[in-house]
């Protein structure tokens, strides 16, 4: 019997003590403009089955697209300001938009008529997010007016408002196993919610980034909560308990977006710095980036994440589709 760690040491062949260096999949990705809008590309939105996705603008409308080919389908008109944000129902049946003319409006996606105009917000609505289950019958807004509203979409009422923001409220996300909300504001911080209607306090408030946190979204597995802020830095926390898992300094410039793919792990940022990246969460190591040459707003991407989606500052919407993957050797 080994008696001591250093007798265990010596009696093990040496090989068996090397510290082997991480292997990371490094992903390279072709980009290809696939149209325009008239103005700046402010959210960017797949739906769930990867046939289509949907844009939005500055210039007041909606587009949607197919994929993979990304061919424009539908321009949307309606609203009468910039459109901040936007979001497929579960089933893919609906769009929730919100805009700057402080409405949130739902769109039938096979006809782009438009369903219903949800008023309530006292200033620019800037996060929507449908719940994501099968019947999608409800929807989170967002707005500089510091709220955050839960509407029921089939009877287009309001079914509460959430106060406890100090400065303007930026997102919101619904998590996927329809519990709860996630939003997030000027004041640096991110509020958590329930979705029971007869809820109305914040559970808990997640504190730790340094500037405006623009953006939140959970894994789809609701086990994570990302956020990213005004200094280009992202957050990974766990849920339900809050715990802040990793900070990533990610970006140079803010970062309006993220997404994350269905393994629960690739999540993808665009920023205002031109670029965007690819992160492995478990490790917190960047697997891809690309110069844009412009101005990322939005960003999305298929489940798999072999095609993303962004949306440009300069009205360009274009498609990075992945080429190949590499083994990297990097050392911890």
């Amino acid at each position: 019997m080994v008696k001591s760690l250093r007798a265990f040491i010596s009696a093990v062949p040496l090989f068996f003590l090397v510290v082997m260096p991480t292997l990371a999949q490094q992903r390279t990705y072709s980009i290809e403009t696939v149209g325009k809008h008239d103005d700046e590309v402010l959210g960017v939105f797949v739906n769930e089955a990867d046939t289509r996705f949907a844009t939005c603008s500055v210039d007041e409308t909606i587009k949607i697209w197919s994929l993979p080919d990304g061919k424009e389908l539908r321009t949307l008109k309606g609203h009468l300001g910039q459109v901040n944000n936007l979001s497929f129902s579960g089933n893919d049946k609906m769009l929730a938009s919100g805009s700057s003319d402080r409405t949130v409006r739902i769109w039938d996606v096979e006809s782009g008529k438009q369903i219903n105009v949800l008023k309530g917000h006292t200033a620019e609505v800037i996060g929507v997010y449908f719940s994501q289950d099968d019947t999608s019958g409800y929807l989170a807004s967002t707005s500089f007016d510091r709220t955050v509203k839960l509407w029921d979409v089939k009877n287009g009422v309001e079914v509460k408002t959430l106060r406890g923001h100090s400065l303007q409220t930026n997102n919101v996300a619904y998590s996927y196993d329809g519990k709860f909300l996630a939003s997030c504001s000027d004041d640096r911080t991110i509020k958590i919610w329930s979705t029971d209607p007869n809820s109305r306090e914040p559970i808990m408030s997640l504190e730790g980034h340094n500037a405006s946190v623009l953006t939140v979204l959970f894994s789809m597995d609701s086990k994570n909560l990302f956020s990213a802020d005004q200094e280009g830095i992202i957050k990974v926390w766990s849920m339900p308990s809050g715990e802040l898992v990793r900070t990533i300094v990610a970006h140079s410039d803010l970062i309006q977006d993220v997404s994350i793919a269905s393994d629960n792990k690739t999540l993808v940022s665009g920023s205002l710095d031109k670029s965007v990246k690819m992160w492995d969460i478990s490790t917190g190591e960047n697997i891809m980036k690309m110069d844009i040459g412009t101005e990322v707003w939005s960003v999305d991407l298929v489940s798999d994440a072999s095609t993303i989606v962004i949306g440009c500052a300069d009205g360009s919407v274009r498609l990075l589709k992945q080429t190949n993957t590499t083994i990297k050797k990097g050392g911890k």
